[in-house]
């Protein structure tokens, strides 16, 4: 392997200049500075090109601004990928702030071993000034026999900084890197807003025989500002539950084996979650938001949601195979 590994950090942004400076401001003061640095404002939302713009004065490390005419996450990430030129690609949110070795760290774990794919890190969450109560919870970035996406990849206990990196199977993308060569693009038929983008990457990594490593020491401090994905059934639903469905139905289509097919279903129909309800979470959620009408609602077009986002990803699964076919 090469003794040094050049990286590129890929910020999408859109209407939040202040902490996209702050986020800028904190990869200057990296022990290990970046290669280059993405930016990409989205639509019409000029304000946030103009920042960055004004950003390239106060940095020591190139700054590209680009352009992602649609706006969401996937595209932006997208048209930064397409624009990078670093073996390592870098994400991070533009509302987190990372710790000076956050570069340094994830260029160690790449440089340790050829077969590390992806790396990813904690968050510690701060609203309103206030970090949010620190939990101890496990597993962590893994996913069920059945299918169900654990994460517990945030607000961590302190001691568990000194932990060893580990492998999992999924990663966010508040804190994380990839290795360039490790995986294709992010998956650009998933819904907005996007939930999951991560975790497709992240099952291409593990698909083209690479390792996923959750590193606990390497923690970036998280300003969460999108109301998406507060609990409760008020705001759109489209965006904080059939969406999501979608998209997670179709990654388990798209990544898992056959075999573990009806296991993923049964969980789906029989049991779910709150945010993605099957039978008996739909009886827990009547009991916690206590109207019947619209829990049955959301039960039946979840399910609707699953259906077609399973039957797409079966689809991307099936070119995918006649892609790799063709290639051999």
């Amino acid at each position: 392997m090469s003794d040094r590994l050049s990286s590129s950090v890929l910020i999408p942004s859109f209407k939040r200049g202040l902490k996209l400076r702050t986020c800028l401001l904190s990869l200057a003061a990296q022990t290990v500075p970046p290669d280059e640095v993405i930016v990409v404002w989205q639509g019409d939302d000029t304000p946030t090109r103009d920042l960055a713009e004004q950003c390239r004065s106060e940095v020591n490390y190139p700054l590209r601004v680009l352009h992602s005419q649609d706006r969401g996450v996937v595209p932006a990430e997208n048209t930064a990928l397409a624009a990078a030129v670093g073996s390592i690609v870098f994400l991070i949110d533009d509302d987190a702030i990372a710790p000076p070795e956050w570069i340094a760290k994830h260029l160690a774990h790449y440089q340790a071993s050829s077969r590390v794919g992806a790396v990813g890190g904690s968050a510690v969450n701060i609203q309103d000034g206030v970090p949010l109560p620190r939990r101890a919870v496990e597993p962590v970035g893994m996913i069920t026999f059945t299918g169900r996406m654990l994460g517990n990849m945030y607000d961590h206990i302190d001691e568990w900084r000194s932990r060893p990196p580990r492998r999992v199977q999924h990663l966010v993308g508040y804190n994380m890197s990839l290795r360039r060569s490790a995986f294709d693009r992010f998956e650009d038929q998933l819904r907005s807003y996007w939930q999951m983008f991560e975790a497709d990457a992240c099952l291409q990594v593990a698909a083209n025989g690479y390792d996923v490593l959750f590193d606990f020491g390497n923690v970036v401090e998280h300003h969460p500002s999108n109301p998406t994905f507060h609990p409760g059934r008020q705001g759109d639903l489209q965006i904080k539950i059939f969406n999501p469905a979608f998209n997670y139905a179709f990654i388990l289509a798209k990544h898992t084996q056959w075999y573990r097919w009806p296991a993923v279903w049964m969980f789906f129909l029989l049991r779910g979650t709150t945010s993605m309800p099957g039978i008996a979470s739909f009886f827990n959620c009547v009991r916690k938001y206590g109207n019947l009408g619209l829990e049955l609602k959301i039960l039946f077009r979840t399910w609707k949601h699953q259906v077609m986002g399973w039957r797409a990803g079966m689809r991307s699964r099936d070119m995918r195979a006649k892609v790799r076919l063709a290639a051999d």
